[in-house]
C-alpha cells in the first residue's frame, strides 16, 4: 500500500520549477556548505529559492547561513522560515542540539512526515542538502522526488571519488537525472573528479578551491558571498542552469 504522505509531498512540490539534490557519499566533503552558498548565489541572481536541510543526524545549514533560532508558522502544515530572502526549512528547530537516535523505518517515517508538511508555495528552485550516503533516508527522499536533479559533491581524493562513483552508478542505473559533479576543496591539479565525470558521461560542473578563510565567515551570508568559494559556485550555477 502506498503511503498517503507521498501524495502530500508531490502536491507541496508541484509549484517548484526545478529541484536540485546536493549529494555525497562521505561526510566532510563540504556538501552542506555548497548547498547553502548555492542557495545564496541563486537568490543573488533574483531566483526565488528554497533550501531544505535533510541531513537529520547533523543539520547545519542554519549555521552556514547564520539563521537565528526560529519557530515555524503553522498553516495546514508549516511555512518555511524566510532568511536572506530564501525559504528555509530544517529539522533543527524541532530537535535543536539534541541527538536524533532514530534508525531504519523510524528515521524514514520522520523524514517523510517532515517533508510532507512543508508548504513551499511557488519557487523557481529548491536546493536540498541531502542525507550523506545511500541509506534509507536518501533512498526514500529520491523516491518521493523523481523529478529532482542530482548534484554530486566530492573532493579530489581517490577515496572520495571511489565512494561517490557507486552513488553515481546507482542514480544513473535508476534513471535519475544527474546534473554533474562538483570538485570541492581543490588544492592540486590531480584530476580524479574530472575523470570520474568523464567515466560516467556526466558534466564536470567545476572546482571550488580550498579556502581556509571560509570558517571565519560561517554564519555571515554577506561575507560568504565575497569568498573565493562563492565566486566558484557562481560559475558552477551557470553550468547547472
Amino acid at each position: 500500500m502506498r503511503d498517503f504522505r507521498e501524495y502530500g509531498i508531490k502536491a507541496k512540490l508541484s509549484a517548484i520549477g526545478r529541484i536540485f539534490c546536493v549529494d555525497s557519499c562521505k561526510g566532510g566533503v563540504g556538501k552542506t556548505t555548497v548547498a547553502s552558498i548555492l542557495s545564496l548565489v541563486l537568490k543573488e541572481e533574483n531566483y526565488s529559492v528554497g533550501l531544505l536541510d535533510l541531513d537529520f543526524h547533523g543539520p547545519t545549514c542554519h549555521i552556514v547561513l547564520g539563521v537565528p533560532k526560529f519557530e515555524y508558522e503553522e498553516e495546514r502544515g508549516i511555512k518555511p522560515y524566510i532568511h536572506m530572502g530564501i525559504k528555509f526549512a530544517s529539522i533543527y528547530p524541532f530537535v535543536e542540539d539534541k541527538y536524533i537516535a532514530l534508525r531504519g523505518r523510524e528515521l524514514s517515517n520522520a523524514i517523510t512526515e517532515f517533508v510532507s508538511i512543508i508548504n513551499w508555495g511557488k519557487l523557481d528552485i529548491l536546493i536540498i542538502d541531502m542525507p550523506p550516503g545511500m541509506g534509507d533516508t536518501f533512498l526514500d527522499t529520491i523516491r518521493y522526488m523523481p523529478m529532482a536533479e542530482h548534484i554530486i559533491v566530492t573532493t579530489g581524493s581517490r577515496l572520495s571519488t571511489a565512494t561517490v562513483s557507486r552513488l553515481i552508478a546507482y542514480l544513473l542505473d535508476q534513471k535519475y537525472k544527474v546534473a554533474g559533479v562538483i570538485e570541492n576543496m581543490k588544492i592540486d591539479e590531480i584530476g580524479h573528479a574530472k575523470n570520474l565525470a568523464q567515466q560516467y558521461g556526466i558534466k564536470y560542473l567545476g572546482a571550488i578551491p580550498y579556502d581556509e578563510s571560509i570558517e571565519e565567515v560561517m554564519g555571515k551570508p554577506k561575507k560568504l558571498l565575497e569568498t573565493k568559494v562563492a565566486e566558484a559556485i557562481r560559475k558552477i550555477a551557470r553550468n547547472i542552469l
